[in-house]
């Protein structure tokens, strides 16, 4: 089982990349961790179809943006995203983006968080299941739609920085940057729906 291993470097990243060192997993399933930092190479081995997973150490809210292009590109490669802990609204940013689990380091043991990265391991299937055709075809479409919408809202949003004078002048643009978000988070409620269903975290 081979799963590839990214995200922000420093002290969790060290302690999760020790963590998913062993070879063991589940008693007699194995697996083997590659590390690869974020960036093109990473997306371009997330879509290979040579991984049954990914797991992503954040550190806070800025470190998830290649999180939602490496979902938005390979919606089938289960991630697992592994944060410090007590940070709700970024737990639920990244489950509303369609990470398969969370885990919440927190003030975990190493031996304890290696056991939970095990255990999430091992419930996974052996290979991702292929996305559909039809579903993929569906899925490119909102990625682009997605991607066009980003545009527009920053385009909204530097219009905002430059508009002197009464709000009624700011509203029109305040109004595109809050349609867009919605919109945006309709077509992430859609993409769930054409993904495969994914297995259960472990009780």
């Amino acid at each position: 089982m081979k799963i590839l291993f990214s995200g922000k470097k420093g002290k969790l990243y060290d302690t999760v990349l020790r963590a998913t060192a062993a070879r063991r997993v589940g008693g007699a399933r194995r697996f083997q961790a590659e590390a690869v930092p974020p960036g093109s190479r990473l997306l371009e081995m997330a879509l290979s179809g040579s991984y049954a997973a990914l797991i992503f150490v954040v550190e806070n809210e800025p470190d998830s943006e290649p999180i939602r292009w490496l979902l938005q590109s390979n919606p089938v490669l289960p991630l697992i995203a592994v944060l410090p802990g007590g940070d709700a609204r970024l737990r639920k940013e990244l489950q509303r983006e369609g990470v398969s689990q969370v885990i919440e380091a927190g003030n975990l043991s190493e031996s304890v968080l290696r056991q939970t990265i095990h255990e999430r391991l091992a419930a996974l299937p052996p290979k991702p299941q292929a996305l559909p055709e039809t579903a993929l075809t569906i899925t490119t479409d909102l990625h682009g739609i997605r991607s066009a919408l980003t545009a527009i809202q920053g385009l909204a949003e530097i219009a905002l920085t430059k508009v002197r004078g009464p709000s009624s002048r700011r509203k029109p643009l305040e109004g595109i940057v809050q349609e867009v978000t919605e919109v945006e988070g309709l077509l992430r409620r859609i993409e769930r729906k054409v993904k495969p269903p994914r297995p259960s975290p472990p009780k």
